[in-house]
């Protein structure tokens, strides 16, 4: 390259850039309108071009979806895409191994069946927040009861391991209380562009709603949803055979660009019109996500059924291969000398028939050949074992068989923290959808009781339920961290929960009311709950002096030493988180009056002394004398 003298080099770099005329420009800029008309047919149009440009998404959706089950998947793509998965190879009375379906189902079964138990950490702050955390807590516990969060969260965990990603959405429901949706994944589109990193800056959802369910929450836009023309899941003649009034809708959303600025925008729209739109002010979408295998470049995942794909096909061919090899060559057949004149009537299908043969000919020989070569099966088995090694599933787990001698209960405890340690990282995923669950309807409902004034929920324990209501905790400035703990430590099942109790118990970890408390064996709960009333009175006496300054005095129906050792601390506890002066004098005066409780019944009683009369009567005395001479007289 000639240079000039006097002047550096210059690299220059040739960039295309797109015309702000071009009408996809246009169309992908719906949150810069100013008129409800031109935000509903952007929204709309934008939503129609990315689902005509990722058909191919949609096309490995419905595959995914038809290895794991072999059904196929509605995906709202605007053309017949149901059509796109239906290429049968192999016919149907093919013998199959679905070993997509048994690494799925297998890593379902294995971490769906603890309850995380997400937790807001403030242990480092005062007693008040302390306490709103613990409040925080049982809201949180009361929502995911309320919103059937342990019975939608394993339906997105299994979309996100057979599709790649998961979704759950959060929002505000009909009834003003925060509801929890399972979102298949082939409803949602992101820009490819603008998710090259995994953080696109707009989302849609593409979604099927009855008419009239629609207009009763939205009753200000009925004229315009009156309008829109009916839509089905898919263009196939099928689905246009409904009786059900249902509307396509379009839902957008766009983050603000600062946390200052006012540019982020939620609108919901038809093809008739706009129906709602509002600023978006928060710094992510409403959904709470899951991926199996997080992209490298993009915003979508890979699931089992992707990574699995070709495994999975070569298995079909193999066992399609033995079955047609065993069906035409693995059948016995009858070699018969024709010279040896066996009666045609003797070829029949009864049992026990006599067959007369020329005994100068041999008799006739059933014989049949061999089928398959061994190494076919070989690589069968070799297949599948590779399978569940790429996912990472034990193939004893995946058939429910213990290894041979596992007997002991603490050697299957440790076998199963070995074989969970390969899922760690999707464990630790799974985790991570309640801890963001949490945040996410939390703020929801803080959301509502602003604009209400109050949000209430119901916390169910095992005293029964209470009311939670959120509007005291709002004020909680302060940042705080929630982190995931499983609802027990102990084993899950109940041999070996007991077990666990019994070796903590007779180590002294714990006292025998506290192993009572958490077999929670249903065969002795009448027993277990007589044996540990006591301690629960205690609990309610001491929890109500803290949480509501409501004072109960101590009496001789209870466990007195475990009283004062509870209350001792109870002080101790809440003394360092600055408990108000009156509830710590509660808690000393509760400690007083247990100690003079326990000391009054440990006094040993005095003896009563006798009173003595006023003239006592003198002692009558024995005159006889000792007779001294008796020995004597004796000799």
């Amino acid at each position: 390259m000639k240079v000039k003298k006097g002047k550096p080099p210059i690299e220059r770099i040739k960039m295309k850039t797109q015309a702000r005329k071009d009408p996809i420009a246009e169309i992908s800029e719906w949150w810069t309108f100013d008129t409800p008309e031109k935000v509903a047919a952007g929204l709309c149009s934008t939503a129609a071009y990315l689902k005509t440009n990722q058909t191919w998404r949609m096309r490995q959706l419905a595959v995914d979806v038809r290895l794991y089950c072999g059904l196929s998947v509605y995906t709202y793509a605007g053309s017949n895409v149901s059509r796109m998965d239906q290429t049968r190879t192999l016919p149907e009375d093919r013998p199959t191994f679905n070993l997509i379906s048994s690494c799925v189902d297998t890593i379902i079964a294995k971490l769906t069946q603890s309850k995380p138990l997400p937790k807001f950490l403030l242990d480092n702050s005062d007693y008040k927040q302390r306490h709103l955390g613990e409040k925080l807590n049982e809201f949180t516990y009361g929502e995911f009861y309320q919103v059937k969060a342990y019975q939608k969260v394993p339906q997105m965990f299994r979309d996100g391991l057979v599709m790649g990603t998961g979704a759950l959405k959060v929002y505000e429901g009909d009834n003003q209380k925060v509801c929890i949706e399972r979102t298949m994944i082939t409803d949602l589109f992101v820009d490819s562009n603008d998710s090259i990193n995994g953080e696109p800056r707009s989302l849609y959802q593409l979604k099927l709603i009855d008419r009239d369910k629609f207009i009763a929450r939205y009753p200000k836009q009925a004229a315009i949803i009156e309008s829109a023309d009916n839509a089905y899941p898919d263009n196939s003649p099928d689905n246009g055979r409904t009786i059900a009034d249902q509307i396509m809708i379009v839902e957008g959303w766009r983050l603000a660009s600062s946390p200052e600025s006012k540019d982020g925008r939620h609108t919901i729209a038809c093809v008739a019109g706009m129906i709602l739109d509002e600023v978006w002010e928060k710094d992510k979408f409403p959904f709470v996500w899951f991926m199996f295998s997080d992209p490298f470049l993009g915003f979508f995942g890979q699931g089992v059924a992707t990574q699995l794909f070709g495994t999975q096909v070569t298995l079909n061919r193999i066992l399609y291969t033995i079955s047609r090899a065993i069906t035409l060559v693995g059948v016995p057949r009858v070699f018969q000398d024709s010279r040896a004149k066996v009666p045609s009537a003797h070829n029949n299908n009864e049992i026990g028939v006599i067959v007369k043969y020329d005994g100068a000919f041999n008799k006739p020989s059933y014989e049949v050949a061999p089928c398959n070569a061994p190494e076919l099966y070989a690589e069968r088995d070799k297949l599948i074992t590779y399978g569940y090694q790429q996912i990472g599933v034990s193939a004893m787990q995946a058939s429910s068989i213990k290894p041979l001698g596992l007997d002991s209960g603490e050697a299957q405890r440790v076998f199963d923290d070995i074989s969970t340690d390969r899922m760690s990282l999707i464990a630790k995923k799974y985790d991570q959808i309640f801890i963001d669950l949490a945040y996410m309807i939390t703020d929801v409902a803080m959301d509502i009781a602003k604009r209400d004034g109050k949000y209430q929920t119901i916390y169910p324990n095992k005293d029964g339920t209470k009311e939670i209501d959120l509007p005291a905790m709002t004020f909680l400035k302060d940042p705080f961290v929630i982190q995931c703990f499983n609802e027990s430590s102990l084993p899950k099942d109940p041999a070996g929960r007991a077990q666990s109790i019994i070796e903590r118990v007779q180590s002294g970890m714990i006292t025998l009311k506290e192993g009572r408390r958490l077999l929670g064996n249903l065969d002795s709960d009448q027993i277990d709950q007589l044996a540990n009333a006591s301690e629960e009175r205690i609990f309610q006496y001491l929890d109500d002096i803290v949480e509501k300054g409501k004072y109960t005095p101590p009496d001789t129906f209870m466990d007195l030493s475990l009283a004062l050792q509870l209350v001792v601390q109870y002080i101790n506890l809440y003394m360092s988180a600055k408990l108000e002066q009156k509830k710590e004098l509660q808690l000393k005066m509760f400690y007083t009056q247990v100690l003079a409780l326990q000391q009054a019944g440990q006094a040993p009683m005095a003896a009563p002394t006798p009173i003595a009369p006023a003239n006592p009567t003198p002692t009558p005395q024995s005159q006889i004398l000792p007779n001294t001479n008796v020995g004597a007289a004796a000799a």
